[in-house]
């Protein structure tokens, strides 16, 4: 049996997707997995709020009203999408949003060699000490994936 619709998000459009496409669906998946990332951290944020026994707007007000402490907080998400990307993709190949646009880091074998996970390190570090959004745009601009070019690790399209 074959449940699948034809007209699902997963992998968009069947044409060859390289440089500018490649990079676009780049930035789909990275948008995605920030999605995730906040889903999971308003989960978080409630379970707190049940072990607090308390209301989770009180938790929101009285934990991250100072510059000091949203800036832990930003950090704090920083860090939880580092230890995300590495986590999913060393261990599945690709994030939540790589798969659900059909990109994946390197190539299959690539994925076997025991250097992977030092090139998913450290793409990922690289990407999170840019500020996430510089790599992405200038790979968009150059019609590229620079960060690949410059960690051995280029992004694949099942496409």
């Amino acid at each position: 049996m074959d449940f699948s619709v034809g007209t699902g998000f997963q992998g968009g459009p069947s044409r060859k997707r390289k440089g500018y496409r490649l990079a676009l669906w780049s930035l789909m998946a990275s948008f995605i997995d920030g999605l995730v990332l906040v889903a999971v951290s308003c989960a978080f944020l409630v379970l707190f709020s049940l072990l607090m026994k308390t209301n989770a707007s009180i938790v929101i007000k009285n934990y991250f009203h100072t510059e000091s402490q949203i800036m832990l907080l930003a950090e704090i998400y920083a860090v939880s999408a580092w230890v995300y990307l590495i986590a999913t993709r060393v261990l599945t190949g690709s994030s939540i949003g790589e798969w659900a646009c059909n990109i994946r880091l390197g190539q299959p074998h690539e994925r076997l060699e025991t250097r992977y996970v030092l090139r998913v390190l450290a793409r990922s570090t690289l990407i999170v000490v840019t500020g996430v959004v510089t790599l992405p745009a200038l790979s968009l601009i150059l019609g590229g994936d620079l960060t690949g070019k410059l960690c051995g690790l280029r992004l694949f399209s099942l496409k």
